[in-house]
């Protein structure tokens, strides 16, 4: 490691203001100007500049003087400005069928459609959702988020994803190409923990674990989405748990999707439902030992379960935290509470939307030609 530091530039020290006063608002917070500039360690005058510029172009809007009383000047309430500004999210983690939406900027969802695709997903569909997406509204697109299962790359190449049957697929660019729109590409369940984070119950430190079709699981540390060396962090669902256990699709045996997945589970519950409760205390005890490792090295503060509520119940979840904190809590540590995630079905189309406007709202300023034209 080097052991100096390059000086920053005003670009990036604008970006990372823009960034900071962002933040404080996201998703839904009002707060004067003053208070901001105080969060966020600035000198009135940058940040009446640095949120000046956030209105001009259309990130934050002014809804009058604060409350406050004593001598001087008041100062403006900011919030984020939510009419502006459209984001395009697509949702790819059922491969028969893609959802589409257009969100705000403080993530809420305004427009959704959907396109049946029965012999499987496309490249061409996704373009189709997005220019139909984008044609619905006369407001300018920030950016197309899209969220796929499996393994994908920085630069928006889709690696490996089984469910969709793609292979090294550069969807990112063959996306911007056709719409000229910037994209931004990523796992699916890492969206779904991103909703959680900001508009659920999940905390800085925290796991989401997606149980559905298969098996998937997401990790955030100190605020941060972790995605590994290889990008493959959350690939829990051909990890070996049962080396004689049945075999998986994967043609190993023994793996954790094999027990828990959504579509296992109900299978083994049709075959035997008076046996249901005992399946899914099973199943829930089973991902809490597994779990119980990571969570205990991590010191995570809580795991959310996103799954079918039929599957991901009652029975389910108080097994599951049951075996994690009889395994993990300790004089000094305690275990990370469990939690059924409430989000619903547009969980990852608004951590998609998320991830968007988080990445892209510091550099709104390059898009000046938008603003003027809107």
């Amino acid at each position: 490691m080097s052991g100096t530091q390059a000086k920053a530039s005003p670009s990036d020290i604008r970006i990372s203001n823009i960034t900071a006063a962002f933040e404080q608002l996201f998703p839904a917070t009002q707060m004067s100007r003053a208070n901001i500039g105080k969060l966020i360690g600035l000198s009135r005058f940058t940040t009446s500049e640095v949120t000046g510029e956030m209105v001009d172009n259309r990130i934050l809007r002014e809804l009058g003087p604060d409350n406050r009383e004593g001598r001087g000047k008041r100062s403006q309430v900011l919030a984020i400005d939510t009419d502006f500004w459209r984001i395009v999210s697509v949702d790819l983690s059922n491969p028969m069928l893609v959802k589409g939406a257009l969100a705000d900027l403080s993530g809420r969802i305004v427009d959704r459609t959907e396109l049946p695709v029965d012999h499987g997903c496309s490249v061409n569909d996704v373009i189709d959702l997005c220019r139909q997406l984008i044609s619905s509204t006369p407001l300018p697109t920030l950016g197309i988020g899209i969220a796929v299962t499996g393994i994908v790359e920085p630069n928006g190449v889709v690696r490996k994803s089984v469910h969709l049957g793609w292979s090294e697929l550069p969807l990112k660019t063959e996306v911007e190409n056709a719409t000229g729109v910037p994209v931004i590409v990523g796992n699916d369940t890492n969206a779904a923990l991103v909703a959680e984070r900001f508009f659920g119950d999940c905390s800085p430190n925290s796991m989401l674990i997606s149980i559905g079709r298969g098996v998937g699981a997401a990790l955030c540390l100190n605020d941060v989405i972790i995605e590994g060396s290889s990008f493959t962090a959350g690939e829990i669902a051909h990890v070996v748990v049962d080396p004689n256990g049945p075999i998986c699709e994967c043609g190993k045996q023994g793996c954790l999707e094999s027990f828990v997945s959504g579509d296992r589970l109900q299978q083994r519950i049709s075959q035997d439902p008076a046996a249901r409760t005992h399946i899914l205390t099973e199943a829930g005890a089973l991902l809490g030992r597994v779990m119980a490792i990571p969570a205990g090295l991590l010191d995570l503060r809580d795991i959310s379960v996103y799954g079918a509520p039929e599957i991901v119940n009652t029975q389910f979840i108080d097994a599951m935290e049951n075996e994690i904190s009889r395994t993990v809590t300790t004089d000094y540590q305690e275990a990370p509470q469990i939690h059924r995630c409430r989000q619903g079905e547009d969980l990852t189309l608004r951590g998609q939307a998320t991830i968007v406007i988080r990445t892209l709202v510091p550099t709104i300023h390059e898009r000046g030609s938008l603003i003027g034209e809107a």
